[in-house]
């Protein structure tokens, strides 16, 4: 099989760690989070990162750790700013297969306020949900124009076993 790595994006809470676990063990791929990784590269959380360093850091460290990315089969969970910056969505398209996992702001909404997970952009928005729908709106239509230029658009929130068994075959077709 040739060497081509397989992206998952979207926005936080759209499930991509989950999907991409799902999919590594599917097709005998090894997995990565472009977040674990970097908190595994620098010994700080995301929080600290951004906190400390501030975004435009931590998107320099996202890039560098792109970019840092062997061509062996692997699937890749990034961060959802990830392919926002710095012509990243082109490199990801270049080296590979991206997957949009696309959900709907209400869907995202409920997943943000029942994850335990701490996201530095969401977090002064957690506790009031129409503020938080009102902030997740803004960054979907700054980011969709990076998302939508993935390879393959899927509906994130009924991703069933069915629907995972074609995505494996769709993935399969383009390597």
């Amino acid at each position: 099989m040739r060497g081509k790595l397989i992206f998952l994006i979207g926005f936080m809470g759209a499930g991509k760690t989950r999907t991409g676990k799902r999919l590594a063990k599917a097709l005998d791929f090894p997995f990565l989070d472009s977040d674990l990784e970097i908190m595994k590269n620098t010994q700080k959380s995301i929080e600290e990162l951004f906190a400390e360093e501030g975004e435009a850091h931590f998107r320099s460290l996202e890039k560098e750790w792109l970019l840092g990315l062997g061509p062996n089969p692997t699937i890749v969970s990034v961060g959802g700013g990830l392919p926002c910056f710095h012509n990243n969505m082109e490199e990801m398209n270049k080296r590979g297969i991206t997957i949009y996992l696309k959900l709907s702001v209400e869907a995202l909404a409920e997943r943000l306020q029942q994850s335990k997970t701490v996201r530095p952009l969401i977090e002064p928005y957690k506790q009031d949900e129409l503020v938080l729908k009102s902030f997740i709106r803004a960054k979907l239509e700054e980011r969709d124009v990076f998302y939508n230029q993935s390879h393959l658009i899927v509906n994130g929130l009924s991703l069933s076993q069915n629907r995972l068994n074609e995505l494996i075959d769709e993935i399969r077709e383009r390597l």
